[in-house]
């Protein structure tokens, strides 16, 4: 039973230890499986430990881990030998990884993040990596211009451990049988406060370029000086079709012979403590550098082009202003390329520019504080479709802080035979600028000098033309002012002269123009004032206003147009009515018009003339006075007139004056058909008057009914200018006549005139008396009407849209000569035809003598027409 028990109980505990190792693997995988997750890693497996004397070894291993952001890295490693960690006074450290073969696939985040500036902890971190790690042979995929790029070589780094320093880097590139080598060793202080490389890249065993750097932390400000040189190589296209993957593209058929190729720089600067990258360099660091470059063949320029030359400079700055000590050049760029050509359009993209820098003697009678100034002489030059140059003196005072650059004369030449830009076409461009100014660290200010202008052969636009443009330039000032290299104002200001001699336009008569007045362009405003002068007399005063949210504000003012002189809109606007003709009065007004994105377009008008006489068609108008306003919003059209008055027309019997008051609204889509409104519509009519009371109609339906009213219409005055011989009275007559207007034109339904009091109607003619003496019933119609007192004289009557007037005229009263007075009616039915009648009456001496020509030239087509 002993012995029984006793096997039970160890069993038990054979079990409760299983049992537990069971539970802590168990936890230890799930903490190993919280862990990979964590970090991102999707597959991690490996194959073929084991343990040897020198440490553990792995057959293969794979990796594949994802971040957060979107990047992806892939790791497989064959043949990894990994030496026992050893322990001394800095703690443990790997002495030694060895990788007989590494492949590596790295798809970067896809927002592209930068590569974050260096600093002295991500040095102390490499001091993790094994003091010796070999990599034997790797493929790596890695980013490139071209996309994903592959890379093979290998790789050895050596360290001094926890210390880090000294460290070395071998890293050896092999492509179709070429190798590329970089050798570099860091030594330096074991804080790393002060750092020391020296590298040497290698092409084939040959030395293509040395690099000799040194970076002092020590002090209260940072120094890095070093040296740079790169040497020619015999010629190697290869390298630049294999570079062609890492870099962006080299202009078309650009293989620069290496051996052609030689390159100089130094540089010592200094700047306060902190990180070390690119933007506290350009906005803290002070010190100095140097450049010296040969370049005999054309050599690529990743977004610059193909540039060939030579280069020789020396830069001195503090606080990210540097300026030149020394400075020479003769550099010819071809096939320019680049985001530094975007804002130019393709027309104007230049295919060649030459750029010479040389030293200039210093002006005679200097003063002493002047000789830090530099001076050069300056040639620019670009060949293209735009040729231009620019030859100037450069003189540079680099003392600091008040430094400045100085343009003395500097004249720019720019031709062009034919450019199109968008949908415009430019002809024989030239312009010849004489240009000064002067830079410093606050303000930019270039000013235009005499004799600069701008000509033109011929501007094109569609429905637009523009020949022999010329511009007067001189005067203008660019002032630019700026801080720490941001740009917060912008001005160009100056008088501006415009002038074509022929300018073409579909509305407009062909005619020279003439602009004068100044330009106020800034940041935030551009403003154009000045007077837009025809050649026919015709005069605008304009204000153009740009703002920074895209509004367009255009003020005009019409110069007084005073017509005895003529009448330059007829002579301008080609839709000017051909049948109105104005010969006296004055002739003022303005408009305004205010475009802005998004918004309806908005504009107003109004038209002032006084005392306007002259002919319309075949009628005679003279005295119009009064104010025309018109507004548009939008899609909508708005009209007013304002105490507008005719004092006399003529079609061929005086009328007048006529007095109009009222507003017109429609829509643009459909002007004819909108709401009329109208407060006084009134004219005088043989000495009486014909008016329409206060009323709205509206023109929806393209036909509209007018109620005339006539009052106190003299019949003596109607005689008077009738042709009728013989025929004469007095009465006063009154009458309401609707007037229905449509599309086939105006019409007079159900008229109604009528006498107010008795009249007398005298009709005296040879002719009625010999109707009379020929026919005895006629007999006591000629006696009657020869001295007829009416006591009532009305008439319905109509009026169709071919100018036929019918009349059904009721006349009763007596002759006091014709048997004893006894009353005697008449019903006579009169029609006339009113456009003929008003010929006849147009056709007397009585209307204006172009009227009669007018008349006699249409009486002559209509006798001519089949």
């Amino acid at each position: 039973m002993t012995a029984r028990h006793r096997g039970w109980r160890n069993a038990r505990r054979i079990a409760l230890v299983g049992t537990a190792l069971i539970a802590a693997l168990a936890y230890g995988n799930h903490r190993w499986q919280q862990l990979l997750r964590v970090q991102g890693i999707e597959q991690l497996s490996w194959q073929g430990l084991r343990l040897v004397a020198e440490g553990p070894v792995l057959h293969h291993l794979q990796l594949e881990r994802r971040q957060a952001d979107g990047g992806r890295l892939q790791i497989s490693a064959e043949g990894l030998a990994l030496a026992w960690p050893e322990r001394d006074d800095e703690g443990w450290q790997l002495p030694q990884l060895r990788i007989a073969h590494l492949e590596l696939d790295w798809h970067p985040p896809p927002s592209g993040d930068s590569t974050p500036a260096a600093s002295l902890p991500v040095l102390r971190g490499l001091a993790a990596l094994p003091r010796d790690l070999t990599i034997d042979a790797f493929d790596i995929r890695l980013p490139c211009a071209s996309g994903h790029c592959p890379l093979q070589g290998s790789l050895q780094t050596r360290h001094a451990g926890a210390h880090l320093l000294p460290a070395s880097l071998e890293l050896q590139l092999r492509h179709q049988g070429q190798r590329l080598a970089l050798h570099a060793d860091l030594d330096g202080q074991t804080d790393l406060r002060e750092l020391t490389l020296q590298a040497h890249l290698l092409l084939n065993d040959q030395p293509l370029a040395q690099l000799s750097s040194t970076l002092d932390n020590r002090a209260t400000e940072q120094a890095w000086q070093g040296e740079l040189a790169v040497s020619g190589l015999p010629e190697t296209p290869w390298l630049w079709e294999w570079l062609g993957q890492w870099l962006p593209p080299l202009p078309t058929g650009a293989a620069p012979p290496l051996q052609a190729m030689q390159l100089e720089a130094g540089w010592r600067l200094y700047w306060p403590q902190g990180p070390l990258g690119l933007r506290q360099l350009r906005e803290t660091a002070r010190g100095e550098a140097r450049l010296r470059a040969r370049l005999p063949e054309p050599w690529p320029l990743a977004g610059v082009g193909l540039l060939q030359g030579n280069l020789a400079l020396e830069l001195a700055g503090a606080a990210g202003d540097w300026l030149p000590r020394q400075l020479q050049a003769d550099l010819h760029l071809t096939q320019p390329q680049g985001t530094w050509l975007e804002g130019l359009p393709e027309t104007l993209r230049p295919k060649t520019l030459q750029l010479q820098i040389a030293p200039l003697a210093p002006r005679p009678g200097k003063a002493a504080e002047d000789t830090a100034i530099l001076p050069l002489s300056l040639q620019l030059r670009t060949q293209g479709p735009v040729q231009a140059a620019l030859q100037g003196e450069l003189h540079i005072a680099s003392r600091q802080p008040d430094w400045r650059i100085e343009l003395d004369a500097a004249a720019i030449k720019v031709d062009a035979p034919r450019l199109q830009l968008s949908g415009t076409r430019l002809e024989r461009l030239n312009a010849r600028l004489w240009l000064s100014g002067r830079l410093d660290r606050e303000r930019l200010q270039l000013a235009l000098g005499e004799a600069s202008h701008l000509n033109l052969g011929q501007l094109a636009q569609p429905g637009l033309r523009l020949e022999r443009l010329q511009s007067e330039l001189a005067g203008l000032h660019l002032v630019a002012e700026h801080t720490d290299g941001a740009l917060h104002e912008l001005r160009l200001s100056g008088p501006l002269r415009l002038q074509t001699q022929r300018l073409s336009h579909p509305r407009l008569r062909p005619q020279g123009w003439a602009w004068q007045g100044r330009l106020d362009a800034g940041l935030e405003r551009q403003q154009l004032n000045g007077k837009l002068q025809g050649e026919r007399g015709l005069g605008v005063d304009l204000q153009l206003q740009h703002s920074l949210d895209g509004t367009l504000a255009v003020d005009a003012r019409l110069a007084d147009i005073f017509l005895h002189a003529g009448n330059p809109l007829a002579e301008t606007l080609l839709d000017w009515p051909t049948l109105l003709e104005l010969d006296k009065g004055r002739l003022q007004g303005n408009a305004h018009l205010r475009l802005r994105p998004g918004v309806p377009l908005q504009g107003e008008l109004e038209l002032r003339p006084k005392g306007l006489s002259g002919v319309y068609d075949r009628s005679e108008l003279g005295g119009l006075s009064g104010r025309l306003q018109a507004r548009l919003h939008g899609p909508r059209l708005e009209l007013r007139l304002a105490e507008l008055e005719v004092t006399h027309l003529n079609p061929g019997l005086p009328l007048g004056p006529l007095r109009l008051r009222g507003q017109y609204s429609a829509s643009l889509a459909q002007p004819l058909r909108g709401q009329l409104d109208w407060q006084q519509a009134e004219l005088a009519l043989l000495g009486g008057r014909t008016w329409l009371a206060p009323a709205s109609q509206e023109l929806s339906s393209g036909s509209a009914t007018f109620a005339v009213q006539l009052e106190g219409l003299q019949l003596g005055e109607l005689f008077r200018l009738y042709p009728a011989e013989g025929l004469a009275g007095q009465g006063i007559l009154d009458g309401r006549l609707p007037l229905l207007v449509g599309p086939a034109g105006m019409r007079i339904e159900q008229g109604r005139l009528a006498n107010r009091g008795p009249g007398v109607l005298q009709f005296r003619s040879e002719k009625i008396r010999a109707l009379g003496r020929a026919n005895p019933a006629m007999t006591l119609v000629a006696e009657a009407l020869e001295d007829f007192h009416f006591g009532l004289l009305s008439s319905d009557l109509g009026y169709d849209e071919q100018g036929k007037l019918r009349m059904a005229l009721r006349l009763e009263g007596r002759n006091p000569s014709v048997e004893k007075g006894r009353p005697i009616h008449f019903n006579i039915n009169l029609e006339e035809d009113i456009p003929a009648l008003l010929t006849s009456l147009q056709l007397t001496d009585r209307v204006n003598e172009s009227i009669r020509q007018r008349v006699q030239q249409s009486l002559r087509k209509n006798s001519d027409a089949p």
